[in-house]
C-alpha cells in the first residue's frame, strides 16, 4: 500500500504540472500544509478523532468570471484513538491515504480574498493502524465486542465529497475544508459475525503557498 501511495504522489505531482504548463499565465502551482480532525460515523466503535496532517500540491486557475478551478492531490495521515474494554486504555491508531480532488471555487465580488469552494475526490486509504502493537489482539468498546484485528479491515478506495472555504492572496491563501467519504470505509465483523459498518469525514485547515 505504500509503494501504491508512492506511485500516485508522483502520477499526480506529473499531472499537476502539466496542468500548469497548459493553463493561463494566471494559474498557479500550489503547496499545501494542513491539519487535519478526524472522524469515523459509526455506532459500532467508540472513536475519539485526534489531530494528524495533510500534505500536498495543488494548481489553481480561473475558469471562468467569478469560478477558479482547483486540481490537487494531497497525502494525509488521519489520527484518532479508540478504547480498550478491559482496561479503558486509549489504544492511539491512525490511517494513511491519499486524496484527489477537483473543486470548483466562487470568488466572491469576483476576487481573490475570499472564495467558497466544492467538489468531489477520490481517495485511496490504508488499514487502521495501532501505534502500540501490544494492543493489536484488545478487544474495543462499541455497540458489541470488536476486535482491533477485525476494526482495521477497511476498504482501500472511497468517494469523498468536499466543502469548505479559502481566503487570501494570490501567493498565500488559509483553507478550511469538510471531507465525508460516501462508502463504507470498514470490512470487519464484531463478535457476532455483524458487518461493521462507518464513513469516514475529517477537516482539514492550513495554508497554501502558490507559485
Amino acid at each position: 500500500m505504500r509503494s501504491l501511495f508512492i506511485i500516485i504522489f508522483i502520477c499526480g505531482f506529473n499531472i499537476v504540472a502539466q496542468a500548469q504548463r497548459r493553463q493561463a499565465s494566471n494559474n498557479r502551482l500550489g503547496i499545501a500544509l494542513d491539519a487535519t480532525f478526524f472522524s469515523l460515523n459509526t455506532d459500532d466503535v467508540a472513536v475519539d478523532g485526534k489531530v494528524g496532517w495533510s500534505a500536498g500540491l495543488e494548481t489553481r486557475g480561473s475558469s471562468r468570471p467569478y469560478w477558479d478551478l482547483i486540481f490537487g492531490i494531497h497525502l494525509f495521515n488521519n489520527k484518532f484513538s479508540v478504547q480498550e474494554a478491559l482496561t479503558l486504555d486509549d489504544i492511539d491508531m491512525s490511517v494513511i491515504g491519499a486524496e484527489v480532488k477537483l473543486l470548483w471555487a466562487y470568488k466572491i465580488d469576483n476576487r481573490d480574498y475570499l472564495s467558497l469552494e466544492i467538489g468531489p475526490a477520490v481517495s485511496f486509504n490504508g488499514e487502521f493502524k495501532v501505534a502500540d502493537k501490544r494492543y493489536e489482539d484488545s478487544i474495543i468498546t462499541g455497540s458489541s465486542a470488536v476486535t482491533v484485528a477485525s476494526f482495521q479491515e477497511t476498504s482501500p478506495i472511497n468517494i469523498n465529497g468536499i466543502v469548505g472555504l479559502s481566503g487570501g492572496s494570490e501567493k498565500i491563501r488559509f483553507s478550511a475544508h469538510y471531507h465525508y467519504a460516501f462508502l463504507d470505509v470498514l470490512n470487519g465483523k464484531n463478535a457476532l459475525s455483524e458487518e461493521l459498518n462507518g464513513n469516514m469525514s475529517y477537516i482539514t485547515a492550513g495554508v497554501r503557498f502558490y507559485f
